[in-house]
């Protein structure tokens, strides 16, 4: 029996996969957008769907490991 306290094991690209694509981003995502928003200096939508939200998630972490490493 598998104590209640183990972590399922996934591989991290299927955790971050949305549920429904075109449901509303979830509160995770809503918050790292939040803060990668933030340090890209660009603005924040609060009206993604979960997979553009993903989709923007991707693009602002490129752009800003692209910034940091010049």
């Amino acid at each position: 029996m598998i104590p209640p306290t183990a972590k399922p094991v996934l591989p991290d690209d299927a955790a971050q996969l949305p549920q429904d694509g075109d449901s509303p981003m979830t509160g995770d995502q809503a918050d790292l957008l939040k803060v990668l928003c933030s340090e890209a200096g660009e603005p924040f939508d609060a009206g993604l769907t979960q997979s553009q939200a993903l989709t923007r998630i991707e693009a602002l972490r490129g752009h800003l490991n692209t910034d940091l490493n010049l």
